[in-house]
């Protein structure tokens, strides 16, 4: 199942290269990234641009519509220490960045056939619940969150566990411009839910 969606994953990133004038259409720089630059970015206002990937926060959007500031918070290459990804049991693609104090950190799901997806950044609190790892990453921006189990496997894989409605997800690690690349690619051209 993890390679059906990174086939997925893929099949949209390729389909997306297809269409270079929808790129261009939309502005940015040629120049190559810089290690320092965002690469992940939630913002309230719902603008989009080529260089950073944005989390939309629809309430705060809907604020931003009525004259408010536009509000960001981002996660540059630099401060990324871990990524994964892998597949949900209800067939979501998930991604997730993190800095090593968890100070910084992004879970994506990615609904490939609604092109829609999900997405928590923000800082990440650690517990202990009934002998189980519980992780909890607040957004930034809506103030949501989303807490999940966290098992490490011997192989270096984490499987997540969210609960009997999303189940779990097994994510293997990849390389961080791997999962920055798909993070981009995905909120730049899939919509945001919730």
């Amino acid at each position: 199942m993890l390679n059906r969606n990174r086939i997925v994953t893929g099949a949209l990133a390729l389909a997306l290269l297809a269409f270079p004038l929808a790129l261009t259409a939309c502005g940015g720089s040629d120049a190559g990234e810089d290690s320092t630059a965002p690469v992940a970015e939630s913002t309230s206002a719902g603008q989009k641009s080529n260089d950073t990937a944005m989390n939309q926060d629809s309430n705060a959007s809907n604020g931003a519509a009525n004259g408010s500031s536009s509000e960001t918070y981002s996660i540059s290459t630099s401060e990324i220490t871990e990524a994964y990804m892998g597949v949900a049991e209800s067939g979501e693609t998930v991604y997730y960045v993190g800095n090593g104090d968890g100070s910084k950190t992004g879970i994506f799901f990615l609904d490939a056939e609604k092109m829609a997806h999900v997405s928590f950044m923000g800082a990440a609190t650690a517990t202990e619940q009934n002998g189980e790892r519980l992780i909890t990453i607040t957004d930034e921006l809506s103030g949501n969150s989303i807490t999940f189990g966290v098992t490490v496997n011997d192989d270096g894989s984490i499987t997540i566990d969210m609960g009997s409605e999303l189940g779990k997800a097994l994510l293997a690690p990849c390389e961080v411009s791997e999962a920055v690349d798909a993070i981009k690619t995905i909120q730049s051209y899939t919509s945001q839910v919730g």
